[in-house]
């Protein structure tokens, strides 16, 4: 630095802290971009999330930041589990995945009973299926985060969405479903041979129903719904496809139980024939 005088010197900070002022509108835009900056934990952004004027998560931002007061206060909560998300990503996962299941049975068994007008709800099956997702919240948020940082092709948006549903529906959803029905009976005290003749039963139905749901769900949640918000929106959806893999589970498991008790009078009739014989 040229040697100055005092005087110019003390000049030249005063110049620089009134360049370094802000402005109230340039102090809120950088409070609304730090508050709605995306969060991707441990890794950079990809290209397909990255923030452009184009991007659809920037439009979400824009909109959540625009939106009026009382709206604002009203997504608080979802705010605050996003906060949480990011500072306790595991932990939240096996909280919200856990509830999501226990959720679904609880939903499936009202609409079996009727409202529980037929037979009172069963704590130890809402306990179940707590445990089963409780077990599958670790792999399933590591599987997401994996797939929302990979296949991402700039240049073509039905190519992102394409290959990532995809490889969810051919991939991740087999090897999920066949958890959660050889986890019902395994759980319930049965035997690998049930469990095996359970998945049977049920995976290619469940699998079927699957391409009505969640390719939709997929492709808005990777378009449009920031990463610590997309197990919430997730959830939602989750409670009612719960829903309907314990109904399906259930109707598997009463007709095993009406070819087992045909199986057995059979099998005493032949007896009793036998014996008369």
């Amino acid at each position: 630095m040229p040697v100055t005088t005092n005087g110019h010197v003390h000049l030249v900070r005063h110049t620089s802290r009134r360049t370094h002022n802000t402005t109230p509108t340039c102090r809120r835009y950088q409070l609304l971009h730090r508050r709605f900056a995306s969060n991707k934990p441990h890794a950079s952004p990809t290209s397909h999330d990255a923030a452009s004027p184009s991007n659809p998560l920037t439009v979400f931002r824009r909109a959540l930041a625009t939106t009026s007061p009382y709206l604002t206060r009203s997504l608080a909560p979802l705010r605050a589990y996003g906060r949480i998300q990011q500072r306790r990503p595991y932990i939240t996962q096996l909280l919200t995945t856990s509830t999501i299941f226990t959720l679904g049975d609880l939903s499936a068994q009202s609409l079996d009973s009727q409202g529980f007008s037929r037979r009172p709800y069963q704590p130890v099956r809402g306990l179940r299926a707590w445990v089963i997702g409780a077990g599958l919240s670790i792999p399933g948020y590591t599987w997401f985060m994996w797939l929302a940082r990979n296949f991402n092709y700039p240049s073509s948006w039905v190519r992102t969405m394409g290959t990532k549903i995809l490889i969810q529906q051919c991939v991740f959803l087999p090897l999920v479903q066949t958890y959660f029905f050889s986890m019902q009976i395994l759980l319930s005290g049965g035997s690998l041979e049930s469990a095996r003749r359970r998945v049977i039963d049920t995976l290619p139905v469940s699998w079927t129903n699957s391409w009505k749901v969640w390719p939709a769900v997929m492709a808005f949640t990777f378009t449009y719904v920031p990463m610590q918000y997309r197990s919430v929106f997730n959830g939602f959806v989750g409670v009612c496809w719960q829903t309907y893999l314990s109904w399906v589970n259930q109707k598997a498991e009463a007709a095993e139980e009406r070819t087992d008790a045909v199986q057995e009078l059979a099998a005493g009739g032949l007896g009793g024939a036998g014996q008369s014989a």
